[in-house]
């Protein structure tokens, strides 16, 4: 078969898996189970899948399938006044989905504004502020100034800038409105600000408060943010530092000049410190960090020895096959799907038992057997056929894990993939 049949195959193949899992959906939406109509709704919203009659869900007598069913018709592109009906429903977990879909699609009014501002329920009502703040509404949030309750009243604060800068007041926000009362309250990004923001951090205790200050430096111009955020890497408290690297790397990447203080976090006796420098130092891809890669090869933690042996695979490392068939061999998943990438990279033949364990047990993960297949597919392992076509032809298996199989299958023997499906070669 050349290239153009195999691919007209396989796309006639995956349409018709996905029928299938369409078919199992259908008869979820049928169930007598809330629990499984629920799944089945947002399932279908997360695949794509069309729901005929969709707006019938919202007089279903479970309130996660109603709610479940407004996020989908919000997805979907559903009218605004079809969605408008659930702000009618008696759950406030529904309305609070809806008003919060409304906000998201910027389908918000002031009649909407009026009409949310009297709903008796608070979860709502602070749904829709949240919503309105993050989307910067400051003339419909106007409509809340009176409202009752402490938390909205406090969010608006937050917003408005008129929050005192307190570790009690902090508290009481989400990191995300932390934030914004951080930003509110110091005005410019300039390096006045920054000074004042390096000072607070020595007034504040709770870890998730001094995270979300060391963040806000991304807003800043790098010429400010970049020589603050070096000065808080080095810092002795783990939660500055570990906050500090993350936040470098949003802004500028991976920048070989903070190897060294990488593979400092490589060194600490705190696990979190030497995951992030572990991924650090991975995304660096440099060839004289090998050392304190190989090393963390010995890491007690999983994750830590899961990311240096991706990031040695990385450098065409092929000395870690032996790690690697180690890793195979253990329980921890996350180890053998960083095994799994490490074999698509140095293209490891000789592991092709390892990996038909994994496509043969159902109680693998499903992520780890996905990439198991496309190991086997990449390598044109022919020796797990066997394994490729018992997936393929089980219509019980999840349908993205057919696929995947399906498409190994046809890089190893298209010709037995087609005689499965009843192409004629």
């Amino acid at each position: 078969m050349n290239p153009k049949e195999i691919r007209k195959m396989l796309h006639a193949i995956e349409e018709e898996i996905s029928s299938r899992a369409e078919m199992n959906l259908k008869d979820m939406l049928d169930s007598p189970s809330a629990y499984v109509r629920a799944r089945a709704v947002k399932s279908a919203s997360d695949r794509e899948m069309k729901i005929e009659n969709i707006e019938s869900f919202l007089e279903d007598p479970s309130p996660e399938v109603r709610k479940n069913a407004v996020a989908s018709m919000a997805k979907a592109g559903e009218s605004r006044d079809t969605i408008l009906k659930a702000l009618d429903d008696p759950s406030d977990l529904v309305r609070s989905i809806t008003v919060k879909e409304l906000t998201e699609f910027g389908y918000e009014d002031e009649d909407l504004a009026r009409r949310i501002a009297a709903d008796p329920s608070k979860k709502v009502r602070k749904t829709f502020v949240i919503a309105l703040a993050e989307a910067g509404e400051r003339e419909l949030l106007k409509e809340f100034a009176e409202d009752p309750s402490n938390d909205i009243r406090g969010i608006l604060a937050a917003f408005n800038g008129e929050l005192e800068l307190k570790e009690e007041e902090l508290s009481s926000l989400s990191r995300k409105f932390q934030k914004i009362a951080l930003l509110s309250k110091l005005g410019q990004r300039n390096s006045g600000t920054a000074e004042r923001m390096l000072a607070l951090l020595k007034d504040f205790r709770a870890a998730n408060i001094k995270r979300t200050l060391v963040e806000v430096f991304e807003s800043f111009p790098e010429e400010i943010s970049l020589p603050a955020l070096r000065k808080l890497i080095e810092s002795e408290d783990r939660t500055v530092a570990i906050a500090a690297l993350k936040t470098y790397r949003k802004i500028k990447g991976y920048d070989v000049s903070l190897l060294q203080a990488a593979e400092r976090f490589m060194d600490s006796e705190d696990e979190e410190m030497r995951f992030v420098g572990a991924q650090y130092v991975k995304g660096l891809v440099e060839p004289s960090a090998v050392e304190i890669l190989h090393a963390g090869l010995e890491d007690p933690s999983d994750r830590v020895r899961a990311v240096c042996m991706e990031a040695l695979a990385n450098l065409m490392d092929h000395s870690i096959e032996d790690v690697i068939d180690e890793s195979l061999r253990s329980t921890s998943s996350k180890l053998k799907k960083a095994s799994l990438r490490a074999i698509k990279k140095l293209k490891t033949i000789d592991m092709g038992d390892h990996v038909g364990r994994i496509l043969s047990n159902r109680k693998e993960e499903l992520q780890t057997r996905i990439l198991a297949s496309s190991v086997a597919g990449l390598l044109k392992l022919d020796g797990l056929l066997p394994h490729l076509e018992g997936i393929v032809l089980d219509a019980s298996n999840e349908s993205r894990l057919r696929i995947a199989s399906a498409r190994a299958m046809a890089r190893i023997n298209p010709s037995r993939l087609a005689d499965l499906f009843g192409f004629t070669v």
